[in-house]
């Protein structure tokens, strides 16, 4: 049977009791799809974007964006580290962004593989990149290769979505959500978004 928004929905309502009031409240999810976005621009983006807020990373990869092609760089990857410090960019994060850079010239084939791994095997390659860490691997899976039972529980947004809905009785329980955890935690991610507003 094909999935549809419409069977993620009821599935979520079905193995999270109370969930159904605030999936009535937020707009369906739409299935995650592929991006055509090669690896080596989605990682650094990714890895940009771990800790801050949307708007901040958002001027940063823009800033990031606008050096890479002003010296000519192929991309937010190839930008050295000082220069991505230059843009915002934290020590630690240029200096994971340069490992990736250096693993697609060394490695393609392997970043090439990562389309094909299954979730589990996808991240435990993503992290042996130094300074890659397990929610940039799940945020990686679930919106760069569409994989859709992921809940990347380190995720403290979600951590705090899941402390709101307990506050009103609203037990979630993840693995539960099996085999469309991604979408669960989505749904999740649109419900503080919603707040924001």
């Amino acid at each position: 049977m094909e999935t549809t928004p419409e069977i993620i929905r009821q599935h979520l309502i079905d193995t999270q009791p109370g969930i159904d009031l605030l999936l009535l409240q937020l707009p369906s999810r739409e299935l995650l799809t592929p991006s055509h976005m090669p690896v080596i621009e989605a990682l650094p983006r990714i890895i940009i974007r771990q800790m801050l807020s949307l708007k901040a990373s958002a001027t940063i990869i823009e800033r990031a964006e606008q050096k890479a092609k002003s010296l000519g760089a192929g991309g937010i990857a190839y930008l050295p580290v000082e220069e991505l410090m230059s843009c915002g960019v934290s020590r630690t994060k240029a200096a994971a962004i340069s490992r990736v850079a250096q693993c697609q010239q060394k490695e393609p084939d392997r970043i090439q593989s990562w389309s094909g791994m299954g979730s589990k095997e996808l991240i435990t390659d993503v992290t042996r990149l130094k300074g890659v860490g397990p929610w940039t691997a799940s945020i990686l899976a679930m919106f760069h290769f569409a994989h859709q039972d992921l809940f990347p529980i380190q995720d403290s947004s979600l951590r705090k979505a899941m402390s709101l809905l307990k506050d009103q009785d609203i037990l979630i329980i993840p693995e539960r959500a099996q085999p469309y955890r991604s979408y669960l935690a989505c749904y999740l991610w649109d419900m503080l978004d919603q707040a924001r507003l």
